[in-house]
């Protein structure tokens, strides 16, 4: 699963549609374009989201932004963690969200010895941001239909391993 990813996509050099990403600002500036991208499905993995933008007004108002449109599809968000425990302590604006869209957002968990190697990402069919690590310092934007392929199997593979994870609301006694 993750060999797919790390060793294929993640070693093919840049081609010309691939930007090299030096900063954080500029790989969420990144994930800001990915998402105002209004494709229809995003494919995000982290270990835990604790280097997203999602307590940033603006970013989860472009998630709301490309949730509207289209409220009849159905689980148009897969969002894979190894860690959902500090995401919504955390994140209130993004679990809000979670909530209201819990229709087009679908989550789940896997163990940290599925993901070896799958990197931080976000992926749309046009596009994609990888981080080269878990606090988003660098990455990596493609466009590269051999890499935005193999990028996809590999979270495919990951995503079948993977267990429901971080309901949408959560019901205490």
């Amino acid at each position: 699963m993750a060999d797919a990813l790390g060793n294929d996509a993640a070693r093919q050099p840049l081609c010309a549609q691939d930007v090299s990403i030096d900063t954080r600002t500029k790989a969420h500036a990144a994930l800001h374009a990915l998402v105002a991208n209004q494709s229809a499905t995003l494919l995000c993995f982290s270990t835990d989201f604790s280097a997203w933008p999602l307590q940033q007004p603006a970013f989860i108002r472009q998630l709301e932004l490309w949730a509207l449109p289209d409220p009849r599809r159905h689980a148009a968000l897969r969002m894979l963690a190894v860690d959902w425990s500090t995401v919504r302590p955390r994140f209130a604006r993004f679990a809000a969200f979670r909530r209201d869209f819990a229709h087009l957002i679908d989550c789940r968990q896997i163990s940290e010895r599925h993901v070896s190697g799958l990197h931080e990402m976000a992926w749309t069919p046009s596009g994609a941001v990888c981080a080269h690590t878990a606090t988003w310092m660098s990455a990596e934007q493609w466009h590269s239909a051999t890499r935005l392929h193999a990028l996809r199997l590999a979270f495919e593979d990951a995503w079948q391993k993977a267990v429901p994870a971080f309901p949408a609301i959560t019901l205490g006694l």
